[in-house]
């Protein structure tokens, strides 16, 4: 019979880029998850990964079907876990965080990696996610706080604490006619090809709505990862809308950040749901935040 955690063991695997070595055996998970992926294979009669040549540890079709139905199983199932917490006598001993794949571009794993490590008696988890999942998240009571762009959450009544300052910049070769401007506006970008990052990211719907509140056609926009987008745009082939901070990820030699006038802000935040149960342990965190936030220079 097919069990949550044979499916739990199935999705943390085919999400993993090295389950399998290359003799095609399981070999990164513990041996119990191990089992709970052969034994689901035998219950559903079919392999769910191949375990051949170079194409070992690669879906099979079958694997890539229970895939796409596997994911929203174990979703609903830890949402509806999350939200019986509340009932729960340990609640006030467990919190789940959401946040942007962000933390390292503004060095914030420090900061929740020093609270945790200071509290060993708590189960304090974060989890990287999309923009959407995280707002969705929050949403339902999912995750307790999240760390998010304050400017995405414009429908959501939330008590927000200042993690970083960023704001978004034109990024231009270094021997455009405006590299050397300390400040432009965007409408004189208007006749230029357009590289902004892939529209999954929490940039990319930002820098789309100021193009068209500025009357700037999106034909001319390409999108793409930052590490493809600053050699394009170091050799000529366009201009992007990227945060700042990005460029001391993404180092590329060729490319100057020019700030927007006015200024495009991109402030990270600590957001909890104004509505939301608090426990001691988010009390001690927010305080922690808090003080920190004080440091935070507003753009």
């Amino acid at each position: 019979m097919i069990n949550f955690e044979m499916l739990e063991a199935f999705v943390a695997a085919a999400e993993s880029e090295s389950f399998f070595n290359t003799k095609g055996d399981p070999h990164r998970f513990q041996s119990s998850a191990s089992k709970e992926i052969l034994e689901l294979e035998r219950e559903l009669g079919t392999p769910l990964f191949s375990r051949e040549g170079m194409n070992t540890g690669v879906l099979t079709e079958a694997g890539k079907v229970l895939l796409q139905e596997a994911r929203p199983i174990i979703q609903a199932y830890q949402r509806m876990m999350r939200k019986m917490d509340v009932y729960n006598d340990n609640r006030d001993t467990s919190i789940l965080i959401g946040t942007l794949p962000i933390m390292r571009q503004y060095r914030l794993k420090g900061v929740f990696n020093r609270f945790i490590e200071e509290h060993p008696n708590n189960d304090i988890k974060i989890e990287e996610t999309d923009g959407r999942n995280l707002l969705a998240g929050l949403r339902d009571g999912y995750y307790d706080a999240v760390v998010i762009r304050k400017n995405m959450l414009h429908d959501i009544d939330c008590e927000t604490y200042r993690l970083a300052a960023d704001e978004l910049a034109a990024i231009l070769p270094a021997r455009h006619p405006l590299a050397g401007e300390s400040s432009i506006r965007i409408e004189e970008l208007k006749n230029e090809q357009f590289f902004l990052t892939n529209p999954y990211t929490s940039t990319y719907s930002y820098s789309w709505k100021l193009l068209k509140d500025h009357h700037i056609s999106t034909e001319n926009v390409q999108t793409s990862d930052i590490d493809k987008i600053l050699p394009a745009i170091s050799e000529g082939k366009g201009v992007g809308l990227l945060p700042v901070s990005s460029l001391m990820i993404a180092r590329q030699k060729g490319v100057v950040a020019v700030p927007l006038r006015p200024h495009a802000t991109l402030e990270v935040v600590f957001a909890v749901r104004s509505d939301s149960f608090q426990c001691s342990v988010m009390d001690e965190l927010i305080k922690v935040i808090d003080n920190r936030s004080k440091a935070v220079p507003a753009l």
